[in-house]
C-alpha cells in the first residue's frame, strides 16, 4: 500500500509523481505494482487541495481520471500511461478545509 497525504498545496503534478513512485513499467505503456501484486493507495484528507481559478481541484480531477479510465498522461513524454492492479481508498474530514 502507499499513503498519499493531501494538503492545501497538493497539485495534480505532485499527485502524479507520488502515485508513480511504487509503480514499475510492465510492457509498452503499461505500468503496475511490482510482480503480480495489487497496490492500494490510501488518500488522506481528500478535501484539502486548493480550489483553482476554474473552481476545480486539479489533484482530485487527476485522481478521478486515474480511477475512471485506469490511465494518466506522462506530461514529460506526452504519452499515455495505462495503470493496472491498483485501488484507491480515501478519507476526509468534512469540517476541515
Amino acid at each position: 500500500s502507499a499513503t498519499i497525504n493531501f494538503n492545501f498545496y497538493t497539485t495534480s503534478a505532485v499527485l502524479a509523481t507520488t502515485m508513480s513512485i511504487p509503480l514499475e513499467k510492465k510492457t509498452g505503456s503499461n505500468y503496475g505494482p511490482p510482480g503480480t501484486t495489487k497496490l492500494v493507495y490510501f488518500v488522506d484528507d481528500l478535501n484539502l487541495p486548493e480550489v483553482d481559478t476554474y473552481n476545480t481541484q486539479s489533484a482530485i480531477a487527476h485522481l478521478r481520471q486515474h480511477m475512471e479510465y485506469e490511465h494518466c498522461y506522462d506530461l514529460q513524454k506526452m504519452t499515455l500511461k495505462n495503470i493496472s492492479n491498483t485501488q484507491v481508498v480515501s478519507c476526509m474530514n468534512p469540517t476541515a478545509g
